[in-house]
């Protein structure tokens, strides 16, 4: 029987159930700016398709200098206050802090890349269209009626709503320090600048009295710490939006050193501001080139109008003979980096290779996805889909036929709705997310003895497709749901090494086990 006192700890997809003893608890993405398609060239097998693809438009930002006016005076009082109660943090007067990068994939998100830089701070006071960022560039903006940008753009990609809806990337301390002011509560999906009202924000003063303005965030996510509240480096601070004046889901760093001036913390031969002072820890390169996502589709991606999500169309199991859309989402890429894509049949075997590289020199934020048709004569099993670039190579799995792999119910917040457990009379309620592979339409659900984190044993074999499960348990028992189709099993979870958690004692009868990456 249970008792009373009952101990719920969630360990990813698992639920502990404790009689005794009590455990410790535990961009804007506008339509695709249409540019030519770049060079595609076959080496080996099947022709892919033609492409689809090229980049987004750019989300900005604006603030008046009225505006900005208005946030130091804020800071100003606020630190006064501060000061006056005795509450306010010693000022060192020593070298200013070297800065930790500002964003996190949150928990259970593993992408290869989330971002994309798209503009710095522009250091050429005149204007409209006087372009100059730290490294002799242009990848900066300023505005006919004056505005010149101020700080550097962190862009969510690929799929900003989407990832802003999640909460997929977190917004994190550079340096440690303390809140000096805050703002939250304000909209946060907006699509064009002006008039928007104030933004989301976070303010922390470091120990030199350096001050770094975190702003754009989305509505509800700033810490729940207050002013005068201190951070460490890595802190959680936020999540990104598009909230005040912006056009779409980015960070906007903005740093003053101790004497209220504007600074850019990038180095670099254009740096007038604070030349031959670094303040990033490890800069990052200006072309920082990378993939961001892979995915396999039935569908090319869909990227909605402002500000309605994006839909990916990504899945991972696929029936006999299918049109495979193979996407790779890419940043800072350039015109001399050919990627090599390869598609592999489950005996290894190439069944599709080619190469393609872009036809200009550079896009910020950019996207190809080709088409490849296998026919029914092909191999069932495990595929995998790669692409080579930049030194690293990417890699998505797959299933094409029957039968299907399956996926994994959510374990943490960013991938959707958590295994959770209500305590009704003598009995526990078990509810959960949909898995992350939309074709896994079933769930089990074992038990096992705590203690022996190896004896889980099936339950239900079947939910009927239902999120939520009625037991009756007696003693110290976990819980573990995983997503199933008519021959497979999904994932149960992972371990805290991140390994796949094992099978257990025994598993539902006509059902084996396999599991691949969410979509």
């Amino acid at each position: 029987m249970m008792t009373n006192q009952l101990t719920i700890r969630r360990a990813f997809s698992m639920l502990l159930l404790m009689a005794s003893p009590v455990l410790p608890a535990a961009a804007t993405e506008s339509p695709s700016v249409p540019i030519p398609s770049g060079v595609t060239r076959v080496l080996r097998g099947v022709p892919p398709g033609p492409i689809s693809g090229g980049t987004i438009s750019a989300p900005q930002d604006f603030m008046t200098d009225a505006e900005r006016q208005v946030i130091r005076e804020q800071i100003d009082a606020s630190v006064e206050r501060l000061r006056l109660a005795g509450k306010l943090g010693a000022t060192a007067f020593t070298a200013h802090p070297l800065f930790g990068w500002p964003l996190r994939s949150a928990a259970g998100i593993s992408d290869p890349g989330y971002y994309s830089i798209y503009y710095f701070v522009d250091q050429e006071p005149s204007f409209p269209n006087l372009l100059l960022d730290y490294n002799c560039g242009m990848r900066t903006y300023d505005s006919s009626n004056g505005y010149n940008h101020a700080g550097t753009d962190f862009v969510l990609w690929p799929w900003a709503w989407k990832k802003m809806d999640a909460s997929e990337v977190e917004i994190v301390a550079v340096a440690p320090g303390q809140i000096v002011l805050r703002s939250d509560g304000n909209f946060d999906r907006n699509c064009t600048n002006g008039n928007n009202g104030d933004w989301n924000a976070v303010y922390v003063r470091h120990a030199d009295g350096s001050i770094a303005w975190y702003g754009h965030m989305k509505n509800g996510s700033p810490t729940p710490k207050q002013v005068g509240d201190t951070v460490v480096k890595g802190e959680y601070l936020g999540t990104i939006g598009s909230s005040g004046n912006s056009s779409g889901p980015h960070l906007h760093l903005e740093i003053y050193n101790a004497a209220n001036q504007l600074i850019d913390p990038w180095t670099g031969s254009c740096n007038a501001l604070n030349p031959g002072d670094p303040w990033w820890e490890s800069q990052r390169p200006y072309y920082d080139s990378a993939v961001d996502r892979l995915t396999t589709g039935d569908l090319p991606p869909d990227f909605s109008a402002c500000p309605s999500d994006e839909i990916p169309h990504a899945r991972v199991t696929f029936g006999v003979a299918p049109v495979l859309y193979v996407t790779a989402y890419y940043r800072d890429q350039l015109e001399t980096q050919a990627s090599v894509y390869t598609v592999y049949r489950p005996d290894a075997t190439i069944y599709s290779q080619w190469t393609h590289s872009i036809p200009v020199s550079y896009l910020r934020s950019s996207s190809w996805t080709f088409p490849v048709s296998i026919p029914s004569s092909e191999m069932q099993g495990s595929w995998r889909f790669t692409v080579d670039y930049n030194s690293t190579t990417f890699e998505r799995q797959f299933t094409i036929g029957s039968p299907a792999a399956c996926g994994s119910v959510p374990e943490t917040p960013a991938q959707g709705t958590t295994l959770k457990l209500q305590k009704i009379s003598t009995s526990a309620k078990l509810t959960w997310g949909a898995s992350c592979n939309p074709q896994d339409t079933d769930f089990v659900v074992y038990q096992g003895t705590i203690g022996a984190f190896a004896s889980h044993a099936p339950v239900r074999c079947s939910t009927a497709g239902g999120l939520s499960a009625v037991l009756s348990p007696a003693g110290s028992v976990y819980f573990l749901v995983g997503p199933r189709n008519a021959t497979r099993e999904g994932s149960l979870g992972t371990m805290s090494d991140g390994t796949e958690r094992p099978v257990g004692v025994s598993s539902c009868s006509g059902v084996t086990r396999l599991a691949l990456q969410c979509p």
